[in-house]
């Protein structure tokens, strides 16, 4: 007899590159939330860090638009059985389409998607500072990268998000609308 696994309430984070999700997602990790950030995910297995856009292509042609979110499901496996049942929240960051979030939805009868917002110019600064090696160096790649990631459903999964939160301005304005947003909504 095979025994189905109880996926507690899912939060997912999305939006366009550095608009904070990570922060947002920082924030919500110190909380005691465990999280899986699909990113990491791609990057751990990506043979090529300077393209993982192109990786992340490449799977979703190969494999379906849900590629990524397929690959999620043993580590959020993993830590509901490090929680022993006892798992009342994890967070998914970094949701790209629209399959990814019926994928995740599926496996709940909870899940909660937040789409993370800021301006262009401040989220190309934001890429500047932080200096991944994927990251873009010229507003053109920043706006072709932008491209690439709503020409996977982005826009769609950000348009269908439960919360947007906007954040164009300090983490501590940021810190505070992702803890209003967590009690208002008992996350």
């Amino acid at each position: 007899m095979t025994v189905e696994k109880k996926y507690p309430k899912i939060i997912g984070i999305t939006g366009l590159p550095a608009s904070g999700k990570t922060e947002a997602a920082n924030f919500i990790k110190k909380m005691g939330i465990p999280s899986v950030n699909m990113g990491d995910v791609l990057r751990k297995e990506s043979p090529d860090l300077k393209n993982i856009g192109e990786y992340a292509d490449y799977l979703r042609n190969k494999e379906g638009m849900d590629a990524i979110a397929k690959r999620c499901i043993p580590q959020i496996e993993k830590i509901i059985d490090e929680e022993c049942g006892n798992l009342k929240f994890i967070l998914i960051e970094g949701i790209r389409n629209i399959e990814e979030v019926e994928l995740f939805r599926s496996l709940t009868d909870d899940f909660v998607l937040i789409n993370i917002t800021a301006d262009k110019i401040i989220r190309f600064e934001r890429t500047l500072k932080r200096g991944r090696e994927d990251a873009s160096k010229d507003l053109e790649n920043f706006e072709e990268r932008d491209r690439r990631e709503i020409g996977w459903g982005l826009e769609k999964v950000m348009k269908n998000a439960d919360i947007v939160v906007i954040n164009n301005s300090s983490l501590n304005e940021l810190k505070d609308k992702i803890e209003d947003i967590l009690q208002i909504f008992d996350l």
